[in-house]
């Protein structure tokens, strides 16, 4: 990118504007006041105006990313824009691997971002119908609108927004390919593929969060609390977990997260053995079906292939998981204790 090209898209992005209270204006409410975004260089991302339209023989070295990004008193960085477009070229490979299918040419994943968490509560609630959320929802996608609403998050927790970005990029590019997918993959596919990556992993904040999520689990494994597979793959709301694991519905997350990781990282032939089955006849017919015929039809087309015919299904299953459960666990134990060390 030569110097006037890129003062060119630096002023652009210098010049978003930074309301000092959230007003909700008619182009929010019809999602027109996302600007795409371009990244490249060594870690450089910029946004600019619907209006202009991105020639890549005047930015050399750019390519025109998949995000698109309206922000309310908050500063985006240009190195967020580049991690975040990074991030989501890679999930989009990793989703077309896994599932074989690919994005539509056009897809873009378009991201609210508040820095007030009243104001994400505030346009939350007007703009979808009185829904509510609460600080420990870090941000959601909305399939009717096709955007993502975020803030910047506590203080504490600031770390936690790109992969809470990603996470939800995550159900933007499931919802372009299949529409409708069982409930705990929603959650546990967007978990693991939206925090997987090797450089997100480079935070203390992540990589120690992921740790303890497998030592929680083989706690629960030993003391028995692990909820029986079956019944868990065939949840499919919010309110089902919060019964199921006595109002801690972050369980349900780590449970599908650990069930994706069992599938992508025990053997190629697992993880062959989930996009075949995502893609099974009857769970695509499944999916104009109804609530719960999903998950249903998934599930019995596990119990019908996991192992070969007739030899456990869902039941081998599960050993196979809580198995897998009590080897992470052990190794995240001693990379905690390692960490603990290093800060001595």
């Amino acid at each position: 990118m030569n110097f006037r090209t890129l003062a060119f898209f630096a002023s652009l992005f210098l010049i978003i504007p930074r309301a000092s209270a959230l007003e909700l204006t008619r182009a929010m409410y019809r999602g027109q006041d996302f600007q795409p975004s371009i990244f490249g260089g060594k870690s450089d991302g910029y946004t600019f105006p619907k209006s202009q339209s991105f020639d890549p023989q005047k930015a050399p070295n750019f390519a025109l990313g998949y995000a698109e990004f309206a922000v309310h008193d908050f500063q985006l960085t240009a190195a967020m824009i580049y991690t975040i477009n990074f991030g989501l070229a890679n999930l989009v490979r990793s989703h077309q691997s896994v599932f074989q299918r690919n994005v539509s040419r056009d897809f873009r994943v378009r991201f609210r971002i508040f820095g007030k968490y009243e104001d994400y509560a505030e346009y939350t609630k007007k703009r979808y119908n009185g829904k509510k959320v609460s600080p420990n929802l870090l941000g959601f996608f909305s399939p009717n609108t096709r955007e993502i609403v975020t803030w910047k998050q506590k203080p504490s927790m600031t770390w936690r927004l790109v992969p809470t970005l990603l996470h939800e990029g995550c159900h933007a590019i499931m919802d372009n390919m299949f529409g409708a997918l069982p409930f705990w993959m929603v959650e546990g596919s967007a978990d693991w593929l939206g925090e997987a990556p090797a450089w997100l992993q480079k935070a203390d904040g992540l990589r120690n969060d992921q740790h303890l999520r497998w030592v929680r689990l083989n706690r629960m494994r030993d003391e028995g609390k692990l909820p029986n597979l079956k019944k868990y793959l065939l949840s499919n709301s919010y309110d089902q977990w919060d019964s199921m694991f006595d109002g801690n519905i972050g369980l349900g997350y780590d449970i599908g997260w650990s069930i994706f990781d069992f599938f992508m990282k025990t053997h190629p032939q697992a993880t062959k053995f989930l996009g075949d089955i995502v893609n099974d006849r009857d769970v695509l017919a499944a999916r104009r079906q109804g609530q719960g015929r999903l998950e249903n039809a998934f599930e019995k087309a596990i119990n019908r292939n996991w192992g070969g015919k007739g030899s456990g299904g869902t039941a081998l299953l599960e050993k196979g998981w809580h198995s897998w459960i009590k080897i992470k666990a052990k190794n995240a134990q001693n990379e905690l204790l390692k960490s603990r060390r290093n800060r001595k």
